[in-house]
């Protein structure tokens, strides 16, 4: 079992480009709005598919940024008529967050995400199927819904370059980006195991961006809860959870993760679909046409019908 008091492994949630782009250069849809249970809104970009009744992406961005970096991927998957594509910034994250960097409590993202699934399923009344997907810290909050009591809202989970929870064997070593407030965090994780949370609100992490990196909507400082909510905190018992149809690519460059140990972890404890895609790095799995083609090929054979894919072109 994974102790809460092991949270210094988060450092590792790391969205680094060989290459940047500053996300604010990509020409992003605008922000929709979308009603949650406590009544604040939240927000989402949409990328419509060309072909009417592909299925819907939900892709969760990472540990920093909001869900403008993700226009690559979401835009090539949507523009071939893969799929549609909804991006979320998720509470905390985009330029509209009402508290940067903090959430109500622990989980209330996989909340938030199921509050958005109907709204998806009244715009698009049509579409059958729903992906849950993410990149990176995105990877980990799929996770965490795939272990949650919303599991049967969706049908499958795309996983790109996930981070599987503190403590599991693909993590580096840390690079000193950003700063952990490990003693802070063990205090807080200890008084969460006693029912103590009103400290959940202090700061746990701040993170460290060049000036070029800058952007809003980012979130350079995460509360304790927040951090929490981002990763599946006991990955074996987390990865048994992955029962439906679930697709992993991770790049055989990821200076993040370690490659090479997903393959015998995955397969210990999940069914899942892993392929390592050569020559791409962390972020630059976004941008990679073998990355397109191995998501089209399992959409294809585990939730689309043959005929499906007629009109799209090879990535």
């Amino acid at each position: 079992m994974i102790s809460l008091i092991r949270p210094v492994n988060y450092v590792h949630l790391e969205e680094i480009r060989l290459v940047y782009v500053n996300p604010s250069q990509y020409p992003v849809p605008e922000l929709q709005p979308y009603a949650t249970r406590n009544g604040s809104e939240l927000y989402y970009r949409y990328y419509p598919s060309a072909a009417e009744t592909a299925p819907v992406i939900i892709l969760l961005h990472g540990i920093s940024e909001d869900s403008k970096y993700l226009y690559p991927y979401a835009q090539k998957v949507s523009s071939t008529g893969l799929a549609h594509v909804y991006t979320p910034d998720l509470r905390g994250y985009g330029p509209r967050a009402a508290r940067l960097g903090d959430v109500d409590y622990i989980g209330q993202l996989e909340d938030d995400l199921a509050d958005l699934i109907p709204h998806i399923k009244a715009e698009l009344s049509h579409v059958k199927q729903i992906v849950m997907a993410g990149h990176s810290a995105g990877g980990g909050t799929a996770i965490r819904f795939a272990g949650s009591r919303y599991a049967d809202l969706v049908d499958s989970y795309l996983l790109l370059a996930p981070h599987l929870g503190p403590g599991n064997p693909t993590e580096r070593p840390a690079n000193g980006h950003r700063k952990l407030h490990m003693g802070r965090v063990i205090i807080l994780s200890l008084l969460d195991s006693l029912g103590i949370k009103g400290w959940h609100g202090l700061t746990a992490m701040e993170l460290y961006k060049r000036p070029e990196e800058l952007h809003d909507g980012m979130a350079a400082k995460l509360s304790f809860r927040l951090l929490l909510s981002r990763s599946p905190m006991k990955y074996r018992r987390s990865l048994m959870k992955l029962t439906k149809p679930t697709l992993v690519l991770v790049g055989a460059e990821d200076e993040v993760f370690y490659a090479d140990r997903y393959e015998p972890l995955l397969g210990k404890y999940t069914k899942a679909q892993l392929h390592i895609v050569p020559g791409s790095n962390h972020d630059g799995l976004l941008d990679n046409p073998i990355a397109y083609a191995h998501t089209a090929n399992w959409l294809q054979s585990n939730l689309l019908g043959q005929s499906a894919f007629s009109q799209i072109a090879n990535p």
